[in-house]
């Protein structure tokens, strides 16, 4: 059993150092712009999560750092609405846009795998409603804020026409500051590469 694992990690090696690469051969800096989608799981009341959903925007630079890693530094837009499960006659609604700056190291292989870290602001607004048969007079709850967030994402590309397309499926760690709802997430982004 032994032997096959080092011959399995010989072959492996020898693919890793004779493989054609996922991107053009041309090392110059790329940039690549496009969309997805992220899920975020989040704690809603007690032990309830439910999944927030948020479209997002994305623009990546590519600069090689040696052989086939690169650098991909880039930023990221984001905007979720959904809300839990609450009554109809009082509740709190909570819309997040979330923008921020990144960076990252891919390697470009076959297949591409990622590891980045961001640092951002996520812009949210906070909404107390009430119908009947509630009347609530002071309302201490609405208003809007500027929170620090920094996320952590692992991805795996496909690229599609030599790296002209990339479409990456992520796992993505996020830390708001002061809102312990947030954890892992998943989701998924489709770039072209347009320099």
């Amino acid at each position: 059993m032994k032997k096959i694992k080092l011959i399995f990690l010989i072959f492996f090696c020898f693919i890793l150092q004779n493989h054609k690469s996922a991107f053009s051969d041309d090392k110059h800096f790329h940039v690549a712009v496009g969309g997805g989608m992220a899920f975020y799981s989040v704690q809603s009341y007690g032990e309830s999560t439910f999944t927030q959903m948020a479209p997002e925007i994305v623009a990546y630079g590519y600069y090689n750092l040696f052989q086939s890693f690169w650098l991909r530094p880039g930023i990221r837009m984001n905007y979720s609405w959904l809300q839990p499960d609450m009554p109809q006659a009082i509740r709190i609604e909570e819309r997040d846009f979330r923008y921020l700056a990144e960076v990252g190291v891919v390697f470009d292989w076959i297949v591409v795998p990622s590891l980045s870290y961001g640092f951002g602001y996520d812009y949210r607004t906070t909404n107390f409603k009430v119908n009947a048969p509630i009347v609530s007079y002071v309302d201490d709850i609405s208003g809007s804020e500027f929170i620090p967030f920094s996320q952590f994402q692992l991805g795996l590309g496909f690229p599609i026409f030599k790296g002209l397309i990339l479409i990456e499926p992520y796992g993505r760690y996020t830390i708001v500051q002061n809102d312990s709802r947030y954890g892992w997430g998943y989701g998924f982004e489709v770039t072209f590469q347009v320099y």
